[in-house]
């Protein structure tokens, strides 16, 4: 039984939530559309830019993208909440420990995205990491929950030394926290003090994003965490992070040389394959998704990789075709995973288990989430004609052009193998996902849990289907879309600022074709229908009753892409034959594992190595106050010696 008290305040504060979310689309349109003159120049709240401690916001045509993104993905992460956390109310979990960090998460976000100066910038970014371990902490009685709360925290900070590292030196350097000031030192400085700094923000920001190989907390923190909170970690918060890329590498501390490019590439390539790959031998509902997050963010990086060597080498064209798919496949990716993040969560509620072994035959039980579902399962493999194919489509031409514009080189050798690598990567996408959504919605339920699954909350379809048509409205009004893009990207360039359509031509008002489209699909099926007899019959067997059992399992479906990339995914298998005689088989033993290869390959030695030297220091505290002491006489006469 539902407290009522407990109802009421669950249905005011996520309502709460996403009123706030509308009215800031609403006014954010206004602002962009009807009052275009700030969009370049920015809106300061703070006139004492990086004056000693203060806190200072800037608002300017990228941050707007980044907060639309926001918006967006607090609108549906909010309103998928007001039906998903019923569930809490049952069990008579306590919600307040949800709420408090889940609005905290989402203000510290809008902090890191206004945030003008170095100081306030790292505030609101512990405060977002912070809020948000609360949030994956929020199921702390399973102990996997906590332990992945607990590497997310480390490596979170991790993270945030690197980043404290680059900003203090700026500040030692500068005098001031201000981005604006930096900006204006960045040619007093050595190339060495600018490549500590590019690679102390790469790391720090990096590890957040979730590149390979910091990407080791994104899977245990985005399968933990409740679904609203994973929709919007990997919806959005992994982008905040890329999003700092724009703003402190790209604006502030300039283009680089080339090779800071060729890293982004090197690294987003490697990030993809790596997280497609592990990602398609998953059993975990919820696990494969956010392996999928980790290959989103590949892409992403690739394209500002591109960008980045477009900048350097001046191919305008190739530059803004790689920023126009970044900033595209952004969008697109935010609606479509927050889309199966909020599907898995319902299938999770219904059944109780993440293990894709004991799903199936779904669509039949549930069929406005498989409906949802099939709608992100096309998005998210980049299929024509949703958002996903068009955003990856001008990656691959962005690539093509950086490569067509190099007259020789070993540049113009390596950069095509980067459009082979995101043709595998789309190619192992879609296997994956056929994966997810065929043994979860398709065939015959594996388990009785499965059988007895039903149709989530009205609220819980719904959040998703408007992902999914929002989606679709992306691509049907192109004109829109491009439009909000183009706020970044009059930022983002520099010299003379061309249109937008000077690198993707004139889109068309597409509704007007995909409906020709479909009508004339609709009629070939009808008329094809209609020809000849239709005969509905059981399936053959061979004479035997067709069972779940006959059914392809998650691990066998993609079998072939775990022994195929074997030595990559540290696959080991183990398969035993209990045979009568020389032929006659009487059972197959099979045993899959695959190992945690980043893990064993460098976390598990490092922290051995840290263990170990922690117990030689630990041999300093001897107990003796006489060692104590000749450690302080040593110590002063060697501060007097350096101090001289």
């Amino acid at each position: 039984m539902v407290n009522k008290e407990s109802q009421s305040v669950r249905q005011l504060l996520m309502s709460l939530s996403i009123a706030l979310a509308g009215v800031g689309l609403i006014l954010g349109m206004f602002l962009t559309f009807r009052v275009e003159g700030w969009i370049s120049t920015g809106l300061r709240f703070v006139t004492d830019a990086g004056a000693g401690l203060s806190l200072t916001w800037k608002l300017d045509g990228l941050t707007m993208f980044f907060i639309f993104i926001l918006l967006l993905g607090q609108g549906l992460s909010s309103l998928y909440a007001l039906g998903y956390l019923k569930e809490y109310e049952e069990k008579k979990k306590s919600l307040l420990s949800f709420y408090v960090p889940w609005f905290l998460f989402l203000g510290s976000m809008y902090g890191v995205l206004l945030a003008d100066d170095g100081f306030t910038f790292l505030l609101t970014w512990e405060m977002m990491s912070l809020f948000s371990f609360f949030l994956v902490l929020y199921e702390h009685e399973d102990p996997q929950n906590q332990k992945a709360a607990y590497i997310y925290f480390i490596m979170t900070h991790v993270g945030t030394v690197f980043l404290m590292a680059a900003i203090l030196f700026l500040y030692t350097s500068t005098g001031s926290f201000a981005f604006e000031v930096w900006a204006e030192a960045v040619p007093s400085l050595s190339t060495i003090q600018l490549n500590f700094i590019f690679l102390a923000f790469f790391i720090g920001l990096g590890t957040k994003a979730g590149f390979v190989p910091f990407h080791i907390w994104l899977p245990y923190a985005h399968s933990a965490a409740p679904s609203p909170v994973s929709a919007l970690m990997s919806g959005v918060m992994v982008k905040i992070a890329l999003y700092l890329f724009i703003r402190l590498v790209w604006l502030t501390i300039g283009p680089g040389p080339v090779w800071w490019g060729w890293l982004f590439l090197l690294i987003g390539a490697l990030s993809a394959l790596v997280g497609i790959l592990a990602a398609s031998v998953q059993s975990d509902l919820k696990k494969l998704l956010a392996f999928s997050t980790i290959e989103n963010v590949g892409i992403l990086t690739m394209a500002l990789g591109s960008a980045f060597l477009a900048r350097s080498w001046n191919n305008s064209w190739g530059m803004d075709l790689a920023l126009i798919a970044f900033f595209w496949h952004t969008l697109q990716h935010m609606l479509f995973k927050s889309l199966l993040f909020m599907g898995a969560g319902n299938i999770i509620q219904t059944t109780h288990t993440r293990n894709l072994e004991r799903l199936g035959g779904l669509i039949k039980r549930m069929p406005k989430t498989g409906l949802a579902a099939l709608i992100g399962i096309i998005g998210i493999t980049a299929l024509p004609p949703l958002g996903g194919f068009w955003g990856e489509f001008m990656l691959f031409q962005s690539l093509w052009v950086n490569t067509a514009h190099l007259a020789n080189g070993w540049s113009k050798v390596f950069l095509p193998l980067f459009i082979g690598i995101l043709a595998l990567v789309g190619g192992l996408s879609i296997a994956t996902f056929v994966k997810w959504f065929g043994i979860s919605f398709l065939g015959q339920a594996r388990s009785p849990v499965a059988e007895k699954a039903t149709e989530a909350h009205s609220v819980q379809y719904i959040a998703p289907l408007i992902a999914g048509g929002l989606a679709v409205l992306s691509v049907l009004w192109p004109a829109r879309t491009l439009a909000l893009i183009n706020l970044p990207l009059s930022v983002m360039r520099t010299g003379e600022v061309t249109p937008i359509m000077s690198a993707v031509g004139t889109p068309l008002n597409l509704s007007s074709v995909y409906l020709i489209l479909m009508v004339l699909l609709t009629a070939i099926v009808v008329i094809l229908s209609k020809r000849g007899i239709q005969r509905v019959t059981a399936t053959w067997n061979c004479g035997a009753p067709l069972t779940p059992s006959l059914q392809y399992t998650a691990d066998g479906l993609t079998n072939p892409i775990r022994v195929l990339f074997a030595k990559v995914l540290g696959s080991q298998r183990l398969v035993e034959g209990d045979f009568v005689g020389t032929y006659s088989l009487r059972s197959l033993t099979y045993e899959g594992r695959i190992k945690a290869v980043s893990e064993d390959i460098f976390y598990r030695p490092l922290i051995r190595g840290l263990l170990w030297f922690s117990s030689q220091i630990r041999k300093l505290q001897s107990g003796s106050i006489h060692l104590y002491l000749a450690y302080l006489l040593v110590t002063v006469v060697v501060v007097l010696i350096i101090g001289r």
